[in-house]
C-alpha cells in the first residue's frame, strides 16, 4: 500500500509529464504557424492525379488515358470526358466531347507539321474544317463525309 508521500509524487509525476507533453504540442503548433516546420516541398510526384467530388466520383484526372495520350480530362456527372487538352506521340490538342463522347470541337497541332480546328456534327457526322500546312484550307462536309465546299478549290 503506498503512503500518502508516494501517493503524492506519482501524482506529481504524472502532471509534470502531462505538462511536458502540452508545452511540447503547443511548441509544435508554434512552430508550423510561423512555417518553420512547414516541409518545403518542390515536386510532388505520381502517375496519375484525380479530382474528386463530395460523393468520390472522378471529376477530373491528370495522368495518361486508356489510349496513351498524356493530358487534363474532365468528365462529367455521368464519367464521360467531355473536356481534354492532351499530347500524345500524334498531336497536341484541345478537345470538347458531347454526351456520347463524341468530338464536337477540336484544335490540334499535329506531329507531321500541320495543324487546324474542326468543328463536327453530331456522331461525326459533318464537318467544317479550317487547317493548315504549307497553306490553309477551309473545307465543309456532309453527314456522308462529302466535300461540299472547299477553299480555296484544289
Amino acid at each position: 500500500m503506498q503512503t500518502m508521500l508516494e501517493y503524492r509524487i506519482a501524482k506529481l509525476e504524472r502532471r509534470n509529464c502531462l505538462l511536458l507533453i502540452l508545452i511540447g504540442v503547443g511548441l509544435l503548433i508554434g512552430l508550423m504557424q510561423n512555417g518553420s516546420l512547414q516541409a518545403e516541398r518542390k515536386i510532388v510526384r505520381a502517375e496519375k492525379l484525380e479530382i474528386v467530388d463530395a460523393d468520390g466520383k472522378v471529376i477530373a484526372m491528370l495522368g495518361s488515358n486508356a489510349e496513351g495520350s498524356r493530358g487534363l480530362f474532365i468528365y462529367d456527372d455521368a464519367g464521360i470526358v467531355r473536356t481534354a487538352a492532351i499530347h500524345d506521340t500524334s498531336q497536341s490538342a484541345f478537345y470538347a466531347y458531347d454526351t456520347t463522347a463524341t468530338i464536337r470541337v477540336g484544335l490540334a497541332q499535329f506531329a507531321h507539321g500541320g495543324g487546324g480546328l474542326a468543328l463536327h456534327g453530331e456522331h461525326s457526322k459533318g464537318a467544317a474544317v479550317l487547317y493548315y500546312k504549307n497553306g490553309g484550307s477551309l473545307r465543309f462536309f456532309d453527314s456522308d463525309g462529302t466535300v461540299l465546299l472547299r477553299v480555296p478549290e484544289k
